[in-house]
């Protein structure tokens, strides 16, 4: 079994980043693809919503959609969220599963300030989606971990692999969804219809107040 595995915080999901995990499934023929929420990142500021809107979220967005499955795993874990003991977590609940670890490649960029970052690759794959019309530059460590674990092709069989893909993705920022919000303008091009109404519900980002973040 391969199973997808796309953290974020997801303040809010948003369409693009729900192109990118069905893209990614459909490319690497993933039996799924857990959209896990970040519930207290170590690497981003504080988060506009609730951990608990972000969940109700994320569910609505991926009810509906085959493939893509709403991963609470570092909710329920609580305090920060490392992605390695995401990885143990998941991996000790599918022993016979290979998890890929989808990642943009910016934020693969600052893998060697994650916790336990060489460590990772004893449980997962890196998949990693480069950005649009970006050049990201790799410190020298991230660069010799490439040349040695690079593959044109993953094999599905083990881990410790990383392979870049360019894939189409959607250039849309949950920054941009909030100043919208705040703002009064319409973002349902920006987000599921369900997530939409979830915000109107819940009177979220009304009061927001404007960070910078990288799309998706």
């Amino acid at each position: 079994m391969l199973i997808g595995l796309y953290g974020g915080t997801f303040d809010p999901v948003h369409l693009g980043h729900l192109n990118a995990a069905s893209a990614v499934k459909q490319y690497l023929g993933l039996d799924e693809v857990r959209l896990v929420l970040n519930a207290q990142p170590a690497h981003k500021q504080a988060e506009c919503a609730s951990a608990e809107h972000r969940w109700s979220m994320l569910y609505a967005a991926c009810a509906n959609r085959a493939g893509l499955v709403a991963d609470n795993t570092e909710l329920l874990r609580g305090g920060r969220s490392y992605t390695i003991d995401t990885l143990r977590t998941v991996q000790q609940q599918n022993p016979s599963a290979v998890l890929c670890w989808i990642v943009g490649e910016d934020s693969f960029a600052t893998l060697p300030s994650w916790h336990r970052w060489q460590a990772m690759l004893d449980y997962c794959n890196f998949v990693v989606l480069n950005r649009p019309g970006q050049v990201v530059g790799w410190p020298l460590q991230l660069t010799a971990l490439y040349n040695k674990r690079r593959c044109l092709q993953l094999d599905p069989s083990h881990s410790g692999q990383v392979l870049k893909l360019d894939l189409p993705m959607l250039e849309i920022s949950s920054t941009e969804i909030r100043q919208r919000i705040a703002s009064g303008r319409c973002c349902g091009d920006m987000i599921d219809a369900d997530v939409d109404e979830y915000i109107r519900d819940n009177h979220l980002y009304i009061n927001h107040s404007p960070t910078r973040e990288t799309p998706i």
